[in-house]
This record gives structure tokens, sequence and C-alpha cells, in this order.
């Protein structure tokens, strides 16, 4: 066992020295070695350096650590480590200059935030792609999808993702999923329609004006001759398409999106010349097509009808 040691290195192979290093100094200039790096040499592997100026000196060495590290314990009290993007700035400033995230050092509850979710930094979430390029990808809500991904695969690709499911084609459109958004919106539209001539029947037979839904239910069961098969079984079709829609992205909603991200980064970083400015392009959140995928959702079918 040698004395304290940590912070320096062995005189002969130059690596770091631990406490439960067997450990030997230099009865001459006190460098430290492995005692096997010692007894191979036989000597001090400094021995050319005694009596010089340049001789090892433990003493000036540690005065030269502390200083080294009493100025970084400086620049970090005078600096705020990005939680987001892991550049650090100065403390005056309220948000990152690089990534823009808010400092949230300063908000009590907020003062150990994980942005990760419990997830490394460096952990592989799939190709060479880290939970850190995966952070900076998604942008907003990174600690919940982050653990997601890092769980997610072609064994497990169910979870739960209550957005999706009450807004699917908002939910994918936000996130930039176009494909999947557009497809979602027609099928969300195409279920209105289907549903629109039993609407439009109940209403005219001034069944949608009570309010009293066991009675609107009773009314419905007794006019069901009246109202017809055909628009009855267009509006079950139109129900059972929403439905579908609405679980499909919700079970399997979260491992869309990690498939979609990991694709997306892996372009970003082989093509890109500035990968984070494509993150922020590609990724994040686009809250304005949140909004169009809801308003289609909800009033889509007003203007199918509309227009033919």
């Amino acid at each position: 066992m040698s004395l304290n040691s940590n912070g320096i290195s062995c005189a002969r192979c130059k690596s770091y020295l631990f406490s439960e290093d067997d450990v030997v100094y230099c009865h001459v200039c006190g460098a430290p070695h492995h005692r096997e790096c010692y007894n191979a040499l036989g000597h001090c592997a400094l021995e050319e350096l005694h009596g010089t100026e340049n001789e090892y000196s433990r003493r000036a060495f540690e005065e030269n650590q502390t200083e080294v590290e009493d100025k970084k314990s400086q620049a970090e009290e005078s600096t705020v480590k990005c939680q987001m993007c892991g550049e650090r700035y100065d403390i005056t400033e309220q948000r990152c200059p690089n990534c823009g995230t808010p400092d949230l050092k300063s908000i009590g509850a907020f003062r150990e935030f994980d942005f990760l979710g419990g997830v490394p930094a460096d952990y592989d979430l799939g190709d060479g792609v880290t939970a850190s390029d995966a952070k900076l990808f998604v942008g907003t809500n990174t600690h919940r999808y982050i653990p997601k991904f890092a769980v997610l695969n072609k064994k497990n690709k169910f979870s739960w993702n209550w957005l999706a499911f009450l807004c699917p084609a908002g939910w994918l459109l936000s996130r930039k999923m176009y494909g999947g958004g557009i497809a979602t919106s027609i099928l969300t539209v195409t279920a209105a329609c289907l549903s629109y001539p039993l609407s439009l029947k109940l209403y005219g037979m001034g069944m949608l004006q009570n309010s009293s839904l066991p009675a609107k239910i009773s009314e419905v069961a007794d006019a069901l001759p009246e109202i017809g098969v055909p628009i009855i079984g267009l509006a079950l079709l139109g129900t059972v398409i929403n439905v579908a829609v609405s679980l499909v992205l919700a079970l399997l909603g979260d491992y869309i999106y990690k498939n979609h991200s990991l694709d997306t980064i892996k372009k970003i970083k082989s093509q890109s010349t500035d990968v984070i400015t494509d993150y922020r392009k590609k990724g994040g959140v686009n809250f304005a097509l949140f909004l169009l995928g809801y308003m289609i959702a909800q009033y889509g079918y007003l203007i199918i009808q509309y227009l033919f």
C-alpha cells in the first residue's frame, strides 16, 4: 500500500496511481513508482534528473495541482454548465447561448433536473446514436422519451403515450413525422366522414338536441329501422378506424418515434456540417403543427363536406 497518491502518475509507466496500488517512492527525489516498475529498472525512473533543477519534487507537484484545482474551481463558480448540451457559459446569462436552454439551477425543485431521465449520456440507443445525441434532437420532454428509447427495441415495441392516444395526428406532426401525420390525418378525417351521415340523420330526427345520454341511446335504438343499416355500418366503421388509429399510436408511438429519431440523427451526423442547428430544424417540437393536426381531426370532415 502507498501513501496518498491521488492525482499522480508512475514515473516510469505514466499510469495513474491509486490507493490500492503497491507504490514505492524514490529515496532521493520522492518520485512515485509502481513497485514492479521500480524493480524492473532497479532505480528511480528519473535518476538522470537527480541533483539538477529539473529534479522531481512532490511538494512542487502538489502545489501546482492545488493551483490548477483552484483555477478550475474559480472558473466553475463563474460559469454554468448547460444541462441540455453540456456547454459552459457565463453565470450571468439566463440561457445557454449554444442551444437556448434556460438555466434551471436557480429554480429550487429543478436544481438537479436530469434531462436524460437517468440514462447515461454515452448510452448507445442503437447504431452508434447516444442518449446525448437523442437529447439534442428530441429537445422537449427528453426526460420521458430518452428512457423510453433506451428500453424499446424489436422485441419490446410497446409503451403508452397519452398524447399520441388523444391526438395522434397532432402528435405525429408536432414531432415532425410528416408522412405518418398526413396519413393519420387522412384516416381521421375519413372516419369522421363515415360517421357524418349518422349524425346528420339523428339531427334531422331531432335526437341530438336531447341532452340526456340514456334518452339518446333509447331513441336511437328505437329508430334503428328508420336510420338504416348502411348508415349505421358506416358510422361503426368510422368508430373502429378512430379507435384503431389511437390505440396503435398510443402503443407503438414511442417506438416509431425512436426509429424516426435514430434514422434522422444518423443522417445528420453523416451529412451535416452543423449538427446542432440541424438537430433543431429536424427535431424538437412544432406546436403550430400540433394545433393543425388537432383542428384537422376535429373539423376536417366539415371542410370535406363543404367542398363536396
